[in-house]
């Protein structure tokens, strides 16, 4: 068997890791925080230490004892391991978006956003132009070198990548028969849909939520129609201020801040009927994935190679532009025929990105 060590530090997305389960690899998980009431379930589980420097010899001892080295998230602390791991250990870079979109924040930010982030901007443009300056950036780019693979969901999110970074490592993309969230839709209880329409994920600046509440304001909303407003998670700030203003001002607007456990949530689409993300990037493919399989008509920005993946393996998937006539006329809902169309593609897409292949994949990188 073949030893990996994952290295996480969102608890979110430690679940992630199961996808490597079988009988080819031995898996550890190596947490980077304290041990905590959020992270309780993996105490016996993982070794966990603070991403600090004080700490970065003992974490390569332990990487440098394994076959592979898998990173969730690539940021300035496992950069650092990246670049200091032996090269007999394979590293793989589960790619998460952030780590890319944000040193081009300027390209998915809507005019709207864009003004509560000119310091973040300017930011950013100084250290694209002046990157041998930044010891962060330098070492960020000379791990992505150092990467023998990156890991993402579709090849139409790595293709739009390397238009604007040249030097990525090689692709494999995820397995996907192997979602615990992914719970399809019971007609018996879950159709016929409530009027209800879901917007965005999160708090993230990357939603644009101002774009589509304006559109949500200034349309006239069919009187059926109730709009959630989910952002429950994400750092708050000026941009998130004006949303709250903008939504408060909503007659049909509720704003839900309280985060939802999983178990909860992985019902939360089961009544709803519409949901819409208005991210110009790769955003919340979790999140739209739970709602696809409940049968929820989606909305994207068709900016978002998401939206192009998803036509492209033949979904029922609608554009922005087409919300303010649907909200207006109440045509929010997918007929039985698409939910069945939609849950037909998910199930040719686990097929064809099956956790056996992705293992395959894995195992010819580490021989």
């Amino acid at each position: 068997m073949k030893k990996i060590i994952h290295i996480h530090s969102d608890n979110k997305f430690i679940i992630d890791s199961k996808r490597f389960s079988g009988d080819f690899f031995d898996n550890k998980l190596l947490i980077l925080d304290t041990k905590n009431s959020n992270n309780e379930d993996y105490h016996d589980k993982a070794l966990f230490f603070d991403p600090l420097p004080d700490n970065l010899n003992e974490i390569l001892a332990i990487v440098n004892a394994a076959d592979l080295v898998v990173l969730y998230n690539l940021d300035f602390f496992k950069s650092q391991i990246v670049n200091r791991v032996d090269q007999g250990v394979r590293v793989v870079w589960r790619f998460f978006g952030t780590e890319l979109y944000s040193r081009k924040l300027h390209m998915y930010l809507s005019t709207k956003s864009k003004s509560f982030f000119i310091s973040k901007l300017i930011k950013e443009k100084v250290k694209s132009s002046f990157r041998f300056l930044f010891q962060e950036e330098m070492l960020f780019y000379k791990a992505i070198g150092r990467a023998d693979a990156i890991v993402c969901v579709f090849k139409e999110e790595y293709e739009y990548l390397t238009r604007y970074y040249r030097h990525l490592p090689k692709f494999i993309p995820l397995s996907l028969d192997d979602i615990p969230y992914a719970k399809e839709i019971d007609f018996e209880s879950d159709y016929p849909k409530k009027n209800t329409v879901v917007i965005c994920n999160s708090r993230s600046h990357y939603n644009n939520h101002l774009d589509i509440l304006e559109l949500v304001e200034t349309c006239n909303l069919n009187k059926k129609i109730n709009i959630k407003i989910l952002f429950n998670y994400g750092e708050e700030n000026a941009y998130t201020d004006k949303v709250r203003e903008k939504a408060s001002k909503i007659e049909k607007a509720v704003l839900i801040d309280s985060f939802l456990p999983a178990h909860e949530f992985i019902d939360f689409y089961g009544p709803v009927a519409a949901c819409v993300n208005n991210s110009y990037r790769q955003h919340a493919l979790g999140n739209l994935m739970m709602a696809l399989n409940k049968g929820v008509k989606v909305y994207l920005n068709k900016k978002n190679p998401t939206y192009t993946w998803f036509k492209n393996e033949g979904l029922y998937i609608y554009g922005i532009e087409d919300l303010k006539k649907d909200l207006e006329t109440g045509q929010i809902h997918l007929s039985k025929n698409e939910i069945a169309h939609n849950l037909k593609c998910f199930k040719k897409l686990e097929d064809a990105y099956s956790k056996t292949d992705f293992h395959l994949q894995i195992m010819q990188l580490l021989n």
